[in-house]
């Protein structure tokens, strides 16, 4: 299991300040609202992601993070931004492509086509997204940053 400790210099928030607006006949899917919700925390939370991002390829953890947005207790990486503490809506977890294997999340023999979807982590990041009963990879660009510069 992934168990490297990570401070990301956040500051925990006293009130949440944005309400998610989103247009009216968006509010029928609850899929659709939820992946809004998620969209603007990782938009959120973009810039420290990236510097953890940068900073597990340097050490050399893993070459492909991912990151894991979740409501519920998970039993994969360590978790970076609690729900409850920082009064967002989805818990994040970071953990790596190594234990996604390793856990039978994704197999051996679709890990290079894994690879070549996610791209370039510095550009890109993976998310995993576990909501309700069901969970799905995400890629999400890195918002706002300098990304393709390298490490």
């Amino acid at each position: 299991m992934f168990t490297q400790s990570f401070n990301l210099g956040l500051q925990t928030k006293q009130t949440r300040l944005n309400m998610i607006t989103l247009p009216p006949n968006s509010m029928s899917d609850p899929l659709e609202t939820e992946l809004k919700a998620l969209q603007e925390e990782l938009t959120e939370f973009s810039g420290q992601l990236l510097d953890l991002t940068r900073e597990l390829l340097k050490e050399r953890v893993t070459e492909f993070p991912i990151f894991i947005a979740h409501q519920v207790d998970v039993f994969l990486g360590k978790v970076i931004v609690d729900m409850k503490e920082y009064e967002v809506l989805f818990s994040l977890s970071v953990s790596t492509v190594e234990e996604f294997v390793e856990t039978g999340l994704i197999q051996k023999e679709k890990l290079s086509g894994f690879r070549e979807a996610f791209g370039n982590p510095v550009n890109n990041m993976c998310v995993f997204w576990i909501h309700g009963d069901n969970a799905r990879y995400i890629l999400f660009p890195f918002a706002g940053r300098n990304t393709d510069k390298g490490l």
